[in-house]
């Protein structure tokens, strides 16, 4: 199984541009800290932030959307 496969989908198309996590951090003008917490849902950015991340990752941004509202529906399911 690959490992990728469990990635969320922030990090999936970071690495897939092969952009370091401290380099996206730069360019949202994050710390590396928020940026670590957005990446791994634990934050989730405002919409200017958002509309920043998606466009460089070339992701729509309702695709990281629907990626957090997924992530919130299980987490109330716990």
């Amino acid at each position: 199984m690959n490992g990728r496969q469990t990635d969320t989908t922030i990090k999936y198309y970071r690495r897939k541009l092969n952009i370091r996590q401290s380099d996206l951090a730069g360019i949202l003008g994050l710390t590396s800290t928020n940026m670590s917490f957005i990446e791994n849902k634990k934050l989730y950015p405002d919409m200017v932030t958002a509309e920043i991340l998606a466009s460089t990752l070339s992701v729509p941004i309702g695709k990281l959307y629907e990626d957090y509202e997924l992530e919130l529906i299980l987490r109330k399911a716990k």
